[in-house]
This record gives C-alpha cells, sequence and structure tokens, in this order.
C-alpha cells in the first residue's frame, strides 16, 4: 500500500481506537471469540485446510488440527509400484511441479515432486504424503476420512487401504471413516472391515433426477453408513429422509458461511469444507481477525494485515454496541481497502474472495 493511503486509513482508524477507550465496554462479545467454538455438526477439513494450505499435504493436515477440525479428509491413490499416495487428481500436473498419471509413477518419482510451490511460494518443499504417514502421525489426534479416488485405476486398493489400517490395529476405530463415489467398491470395503465406519459420495450424475431416491438410501444402509452428496443435492427434505434410513450426512465441499449457517439449519451431521473456521465460529469482525491473522505472512503483508485489522476493530466496536448504521458505513469502507489490496496485489485472490465473502456475509446480517 502506498504510504499515502495508509496515513489515510491509520488517520482514520487510529482516531476511531481514541474514541474506542473512552466508551464502555460491552460484555455482548464474550459469547462470539474463538473460545466459544460452535459443536452443532462434525467440522470436517476437505484435503486438510485446503483453503489456507496445499491440499493433501502434511501442512494441509497440521492446520486441521490448528483450526479445530474434528477430521481432515484425504484422498488416496496408487503409484506404479503400489504405494498409497495421497493427491486428489488422476494425474500430478496440477498440484505438483511434475506431469504424468499416477499409476504410471513410481513412488521414488512422486515423491521427489515440490507439492506446495503451486499453492504459494511458502510451501515449497512440500511432499506427497503416503497413507501410511498420514495414519501414523495423526491416528491419535485427529478423525481420518478416507476417500478412495478413482478406485477403478487401481484394482485391489480397497484390500490395500483395509491392510494399512490392520497393521495399525485401526480396523475397529470410530475415528477412521472410508468413503467413495465407487458405490460397489464401498461394498467391498464394507465386507473386508465391517467395522469401520463407511460412507457413499454422491455426486449430481448419481441421482434420479436430481434427487437421492429412498431406494438409493435403502440400499446404501445395507453397507454405509454415511451418506455424504454434494451441498447442492440437499434440502431440508432429503437431510430428513437420510436421518429417517438411519444414515448421517456430510455434504462437500462448503467454501462460504451462508452454506454453513444453510445446512446447520436443515440438521446435517458434518460439512466438508476448505475452510473448518467456518464451521467453528459464528461471523463476526472479531473472528475475522482470526482469518486475516492465518493470511498474514503469506497471503498478505504484516502491515496490510494490520491496516486490515484496525478497520476489524473498529466493526468490532460498533457490533459491540449494536450501532448498525456504523458497522455498515466501516464494512463498505473495508470492503474499499480489500478492493485496493487485491489490484494493486497486496493481497491474494484466494485470501480477497474469503475476506470479501465475510464482508458481504455481515452486511447482510446489519
Amino acid at each position: 500500500m502506498n504510504s499515502t493511503y495508509r496515513k489515510a486509513v491509520l488517520f482514520a482508524v487510529v482516531s476511531f481506537m481514541g474514541l474506542v477507550i473512552f466508551l464502555p465496554a460491552s460484555p455482548a462479545l464474550a459469547s462470539d471469540t474463538l473460545t466459544s467454538k460452535r459443536t452443532e455438526v462434525m467440522n470436517i477439513a476437505h484435503r486438510g485446510a485446503s483453503g489456507q494450505a496445499p491440499e493433501n499435504t502434511i501442512a494441509a493436515f497440521d492446520r486441521s488440527i490448528a483450526y479445530d477440525a474434528d477430521f481432515f479428509e484425504l484422498d488416496v491413490q496408487m503409484t506404479k509400484d503400489g504405494k498409497l499416495v495421497l493427491i486428489h487428481d488422476t494425474t500430478v500436473d496440477r498440484t505438483t511441479n511434475g506431469t504424468g498419471a499416477v499409476k504410471d509413477l513410481t513412488f521414488d518419482e512422486i515423491r521427489a515432486l515440490d507439492a506446495g510451490s503451486w499453492f504459494d511460494a511458502s510451501f515449497a518443499g512440500e511432499k506427497v504424503p503416503t497413507l501410511e504417514e498420514a495414519l501414523d502421525r495423526y491416528q491419535d489426534k485427529i478423525g481420518i476420512l478416507i476417500e478412495l479416488k478413482d478406485p477403478h485405476l487401481y484394482p485391489g486398493i480397497e484390500q490395500k487401504v483395509a491392510d494399512a489400517l490392520i497393521e495399525r490395529n485401526l480396523h475397529q476405530a470410530e475415528n477412521i471413516i472410508v468413503q467413495s463415489f465407487n458405490w460397489d467398491v464401498v461394498q467391498s470395503f464394507h465386507d473386508i472391515l465391517p467395522a469401520v465406519p463407511t460412507g457413499v459420495l454422491v455426486s449430481s450424475g448419481q441421482t434420479i433426477d436430481g434427487e437421492i431416491t429412498n431406494e438409493q438410501l435403502m440400499s446404501f444402509s445395507a453397507y454405509a453408513d454415511f451418506v455424504n452428496p454434494n451441498k447442492s443435492l440437499l434440502n431440508q427434505d432429503t437431510v430428513n429422509r437420510i436421518h429417517e434410513h438411519e444414515l448421517k450426512t456430510w455434504p462437500y465441499t462448503i467454501k462460504d458461511r451462508k452454506w454453513v449457517e444453510r445446512l446447520m439449519e436443515w440438521g446435517v451431521d458434518g460439512i466438508i469444507t476448505d475452510y473448518p473456521i467456518f464451521v467453528n465460529t459464528t461471523a463476526s469482525a472479531n473472528n475475522m481477525k482470526t482469518l486475516v491473522e492465518r493470511f498474514e505472512g503469506k497471503e498478505l503483508t504484516r502491515d496490510d494485515a494490520q491496516d486490515i485489522k484496525l478497520h476489524l476493530s473498529a466493526i468490532s466496536h460498533y457490533e459491540q454496541h449494536d450501532k448498525g448504521e456504523k458497522v455498515v458505513k466501516h464494512l463498505n469502507s473495508l470492503l474499499a481497502l480489500l478492493d485496493y489490496q487485491l489490484d494493486h496485489h497486496l493481497l491474494s485472490k484466494r485470501a480477497y474472495d474469503i475476506l470479501q465473502g465475510e464482508v458481504h456475509y455481515l452486511l447482510e446480517k446489519w
């Protein structure tokens, strides 16, 4: 940010902060901080906390824990020499500096790739992990939702995953769940390890005219514990019918707070999200500061993060005192600041989208 603009921002906000010192504090914010974690639903970090770290890496899984997720989801595929690796696409092209199909590359070839730099230079050197590494590192720390990705490419992968669980005495663990879009493979895995909870993933192309039918739910209930559809396939009636068949539902993939609130109202059992913080906390300027702090140093500089946090301090004060007109005024000012930072390459597009979404959500509240 240029010095003239920053001075203007600091003058306006610091002047406000000086005023705050002389105003009485309100206890209203006490229940609206990060210490009041929401626990209505299970919080599942999609490919780890993939909104703020490169997906399916140790960095993303570690952040799942830091962000208080209950589970993280990962994608399992198999190398040419039979190793179980964690990667979403059937090729390494998008999320590494390599090229080629996962099934055509050896483990050593995939392990040599950089799986972090595509996301941000600060993650350079992240490697593609194995399933066994994830199980060994996290089995006592957080639940793990294992997706068998494109299993038709890897005959016998369900048995190899089962073997990895058995070797670690995880074949009766309640915090390990196995799911897939391939329902036959889910049923096959259930037959191998019936004590491990299983889930069927459902895309729109697998429905009947866009609806998950009762006949499908009855079939699922014979071998699955979860029905995890694309969020767009859910409504109140479908959630109710899933529960009537004694199944649970963890829809995917939620990237904004509006969907979190909607799904909570419908009574889903879990939410698979790139941003676990949305599930754990309510929307407020105070909680937005935590998002900014987690972007700081990677998605924006310390100085630019401080500019945003000064605005949020002002907004938080007016929230506490229920001064809606001033909240809206300062939220619009914050939007202008975010636009400026994005236009001048001071803020990543990823951080901009998520912060802008939070601001618009708060504007609708007020």
